[in-house]
């Protein structure tokens, strides 16, 4: 009978050892997630298509007659805003793509003209800037989910991707749902009694899709890229909204709780907004 050499028995062992290992990782990498899935937006609308900003309603209010002194405005003003900036995309050659993908109407309400106290409200437009801490698809599968209870609504109006596309999700003229219990300086309001006052009656929220490298609860990652801040500046220049009016969910939230956007380069920013205060339609690649 053929006898191994020891050299040869510590060969055949090396193999089986290999193709147990390699089998072994073979199930592990196929197990393992593909990662998110790609921006969806085989729905999304143009810009410059009619069907682009339709007439939104915000879900149906409380069958019950609110006991409060509440007048609901038409958001007028806010509609004049976004027709103006967008009056001005189609004039230009070069910017930012913009795309409709509609929040669920459960994530968005009207904006009002008093407060629970019967006040008259007359705070000028405020932007808040946010980041998503997730995919821009992430961001938009959550805001096209209807949510019943107040607690877990949640929206921005418009969400700038990382390849610097411009996502519209409310209407301006929509209170969207994105800093609950805050504040700018004194300036604060309350709609509902069961919820803290908050910035939303009066602000623009303005979200930054979250790199990679930043979908973590960490204080800081990387930060936004070039196309982004291109985008965001572009987006606020047109606005015509004073400077000081351009403010974060970190520095307006009173929960102690919200940081972002984080990482932001707030010297980029103004270079940009600069840039596209002078010359509306600037040099945004396409």
């Amino acid at each position: 009978m053929f006898r191994r050499s020891p050299a040869l028995r510590f060969l055949i062992s090396l193999a089986i050892a290999t193709i147990v290992v390699v089998s072994l990782w073979g199930v592990m990498i196929g197990s393992i997630s593909s990662g998110d899935p790609p921006l969806n937006l085989s729905q999304a609308v143009s810009i410059d298509d009619p069907r682009f900003d339709p007439p939104a309603e915000s879900a149906p209010p409380s069958p019950e007659p609110p006991p409060l002194p509440l007048q609901r405005s038409d958001g007028a003003d806010y509609d004049r805003l976004f027709a103006q900036v967008r009056q001005v995309h189609q004039q230009c050659s070069f910017a930012p793509p913009w795309y409709s993908v509609p929040a669920n109407p459960t994530n968005f309400g009207d904006r009002f003209r008093t407060d629970i106290r019967g006040q008259v409200l007359n705070n000028a437009p405020l932007v808040v800037l946010h980041e998503t801490a997730a995919s821009a698809q992430s961001a938009l599968d959550f805001f096209q989910t209807p949510h019943p209870r107040d607690e877990d609504q949640a929206s921005y109006h418009e969400l700038i991707t990382l390849r610097g596309w411009i996502l519209h999700l409310v209407p301006w003229s929509k209170r969207a749902y994105g800093a609950g219990n805050s504040a700018f300086g004194s300036e604060t309001v309350q709609t509902n009694p069961r919820l803290a006052s908050s910035v939303n009656n009066f602000a623009l929220h303005f979200s930054l899709e979250t790199p990679p490298q930043g979908w973590h609860n960490g204080w800081q990652h990387a930060g936004y890229n070039d196309a982004q801040y291109r985008a965001l500046a572009w987006l606020v220049a047109q606005t015509g909204i004073d400077p000081q009016r351009i403010t974060t969910h970190a520095a307006v939230d009173r929960s102690g709780e919200r940081q972002d956007p984080r990482s932001f380069d707030w010297a980029k920013l103004n270079r940009y907004l600069q840039l596209y205060r002078d010359r509306p339609c600037g040099d945004i690649p396409s």
